[in-house]
Order: C-alpha cells, then sequence, then structure tokens
C-alpha cells in the first residue's frame, strides 16, 4: 500500500516538473525546487528521468547566485508533435504542431459538409495527407476546436448554432479512427490560450480574445486561467443581444450581436445595398465573376471605393461598442482580436480599436490595449494544439 502511494506521489511530482518546464521553455534545478516546493535531491530524481527520455534538455549555465552556476534546463519541443484541427463556418484546418504550439506545417480546405460524419471523414483525410507530407516518429495527441458550447469532459458539442449541430459526440467519433488522445475545445477559447500561452497575451494575466469571422465568439482569461462558467458557455458572446425587438437568429435570440457586426453580417449589409442601387467597386468586381464575400468588400476598400471603407468602419464600431461592455465588465489588461476579419483593411480594426478606447475610458484611467491575433486566422489552431499538450501533461507523464 505504502509503495503504491508513493509511486503515487513520484508520479504526481513528475508531472508537475514536468508542467513547469514546458510552461517557463527553460529553467534550473533550483528554481523547480523553491517554486513547486520539492527538495533538491527530489527535483534532482525527477529531472534526470525527463533527461532520459529526451523530455528535458541541459543547455548550458545560468546566473550564480553565490555559488556554482546552474545547469540551465531546457524543453524538447521536439520530441513529439500534436495534431491539431479548427472546424469553421466554412472550412476546415488541419495542422501539425510541436510541444510549443508552433505550427509545423498545416492544411486548409472548404467545409466539404455539415454532417458531422463527413466532417469527421474530411479530417481524417486532411491528417493523413499532412501526416503523409510530414511524418513524425511520436505523435502526443489531438485538438479540435469548433465554434459552439462544447462539453469538455466529454468532447460533445452541445450546440454549434452556425453549423447546425446539437449533441455531436465529436470526440468519440474521432477517436474511433486516431490512435491518440482526443481533446475537443470550444474555438474562441482555444484562441485565448494560443494567444496567451505563445502569442499577444503572453505578458498579461487578464485578457478577452474576440473572433470574428462568419460568427462572433469571445475566449475569456482570468488571473492567466481559462475561464469557461458553469456550463462552459461563459464567452458566447455574438449571441448577445444588442437590439431586443431586431431579427430572430439561430440561436433563437433577437438581435443577436453576430447579426450585426459578423462578416455575415456585413455582407447582408452589402447584398442590400447593391438591391437598392448602390454605386460601388463592389458591383463591378461581382461582374467580373467573383463571389460576394467579406475578403472582396476589403477588397473595394484597398481600392479606395468609399462605400466599402463605410461598411467596414461601421462593422467595426459597433463590435467596438459591444467589446467595450466585455471590458467594463471584466477589466482585462488586453483585448485580442482575431478571426477572418480581422485581417481586412485597416478602416475595420481602426475603427473597433478607438471606439473600445472611448468606451473603456468611461470607468477606466487609461484604455485597455487592443491588439490584432499574432498567429491570425491560426490562433484557434495553435490553441488547440497548445490545449492538447497542457491537456495530456495534466493528465500523465507521457513516456510513463
Amino acid at each position: 500500500m505504502a509503495t503504491l502511494y508513493q509511486k503515487r506521489v513520484r508520479e504526481d511530482n513528475l508531472r508537475k516538473v514536468l508542467r513547469f518546464i514546458h510552461r517557463m521553455g527553460s529553467t534550473s534545478r533550483p528554481v523547480i525546487a523553491q517554486e513547486l516546493h520539492l527538495s533538491p535531491a527530489t527535483v534532482a530524481s525527477l529531472v534526470a528521468e525527463l533527461e532520459e527520455c529526451g523530455l528535458v534538455q541541459e543547455d548550458g549555465l545560468g546566473k550564480s547566485r553565490g555559488g556554482r552556476k546552474p545547469a540551465i534546463l531546457r524543453f524538447n519541443a521536439e520530441w513529439s508533435w500534436v495534431v491539431a484541427a479548427k472546424v469553421g463556418v466554412t472550412r476546415v484546418r488541419v495542422g501539425l504542431a510541436n510541444l510549443k504550439g508552433e505550427l509545423k506545417g498545416k492544411r486548409v480546405a472548404p467545409l466539404a459538409s455539415r454532417n458531422p460524419k463527413d466532417v469527421v471523414h474530411q479530417i481524417t483525410r486532411m491528417v493523413a495527407m499532412l501526416l503523409e507530407e510530414l511524418p513524425h516518429p511520436r505523435i502526443l495527441g489531438m485538438g479540435v476546436c469548433c465554434p459552439g458550447v462544447i462539453d469538455r469532459e466529454t468532447g460533445e458539442v452541445l450546440k454549434a448554432v452556425n453549423l447546425g449541430w446539437e449533441n455531436v459526440p465529436l470526440r468519440n467519433l474521432l477517436a474511433e479512427r486516431f490512435p491518440w488522445p482526443v481533446f475537443v475545445e470550444d474555438g474562441a477559447d482555444a484562441g485565448a490560450l494560443g494567444e496567451k500561452w505563445f502569442g499577444s497575451g503572453q505578458d498579461v494575466e487578464n485578457l478577452i480574445y474576440v473572433v470574428v469571422g462568419n460568427g462572433i465568439g469571445s475566449g475569456i482569461i482570468l488571473h492567466g486561467e481559462l475561464y469557461t462558467g458553469q456550463q462552459h458557455v461563459a464567452g458566447e458572446f455574438g449571441h448577445t443581444s444588442i437590439d431586443f425587438s431586431g431579427p430572430l437568429c439561430l440561436c433563437g435570440n433577437r438581435g443577436c450581436l453576430e447579426l450585426y457586426a459578423s462578416a455575415r453580417a456585413l455582407v447582408h449589409k452589402v447584398e442590400e445595398a447593391l438591391r437598392q442601387g448602390k454605386k460601388t467597386l463592389i458591383r463591378n468586381l461581382l461582374e467580373k465573376g467573383r463571389d460576394l464575400t467579406a475578403e472582396l468588400v476589403s477588397e473595394a476598400a484597398y481600392l479606395g471605393d468609399p462605400f466599402a471603407l463605410q461598411v467596414l468602419e461601421e462593422t467595426g464600431t459597433i463590435l467596438g461598442r459591444a467589446i467595450g461592455n466585455l471590458v467594463n465588465l471584466f477589466d482585462p489588461e488586453l483585448v485580442v482580436i482575431g478571426g477572418g476579419l480581422s485581417l481586412a483593411h485597416p478602416a475595420f480594426f481602426e475603427s473597433l480599436a478607438t471606439t473600445v478606447e472611448a468606451q473603456s475610458l468611461l470607468l477606466h484611467r487609461r484604455p485597455v490595449a487592443v491588439r490584432k491575433a499574432f498567429f491570425g486566422g491560426d490562433s484557434e489552431l495553435v490553441g488547440a494544439a497548445a490545449l492538447t499538450v497542457e491537456r495530456v501533461f495534466g493528465e500523465r507523464v507521457p513516456m510513463l
């Protein structure tokens, strides 16, 4: 009984040491002992085990604090890779990343079908092609994100309004296809984690990540940790009502923010203006056989089209006012804007940032910082990879 208890304590300590080195990137044995309240002898033994399997490597000497210079321990991010996937409303992305969330390769394709089994088949095929191009002898696990309300424990998509999904056992469906642990997360939450650990939010403890595409979502980091709420629905920002007598949303509410400030809303606004005979370069681009998308509106704005610039500015202002409410609720140090619309003409981001600053100054002495996502459209993919590493390391040490 005592032996079993000692084994569990050692495994727990080994897991703590591994996660600490992973999060720090590089550190030393004395720092580990001090921060984790472990004896130097225990740390030395645990680190030796991690070094033996290759997860941790020595990398020169650090600064002396009065005695011998300590050896610097570096986490070996290439020890294994992680598979990541993002299911969007119109596209599927898959990627391979190392254990620090650095993408080694990716594939992007239009979403072939919204049927869950078809989506799983498409992901399986794309991952197989990517692994054929970039093989690695060891895969730690797989992280998948999609918009909606996710049960993080079971990997079930409880509701994804824009995909038309309800009670989809996504993790189980994927686990039937892949031999690794599979984890499923809300896309905005994954994006928030990716930006916090490796992107624009590394220097802050409280941030809000807002993803703006065909839908709108947010991920909330409080005191360095992801906040998801009691039922994992915190951050369903796009389905907060800004007009209680507005049009009916797919979620059942009226006047949801997505209906006014998403890429889809922007396209609908342009469609209505074109029907009313609006003179704009957008019409010329459409006559060349192009599809009406937010990207096309942005292109017209770059060509100097006044109407395209106006629509982007108006959309940014509406979203900025809504984000200002989030700032006043959560008091973050940083707001990160991701998703496809964040890559549009600067008129969108500038009007958004200016509005957030003006609105946050109503209650704050200084404006909150507003930045574009460091990883652009890949924030959620990076976050899905990072989440997988964190979950695996939190549950077990891979070489045990």
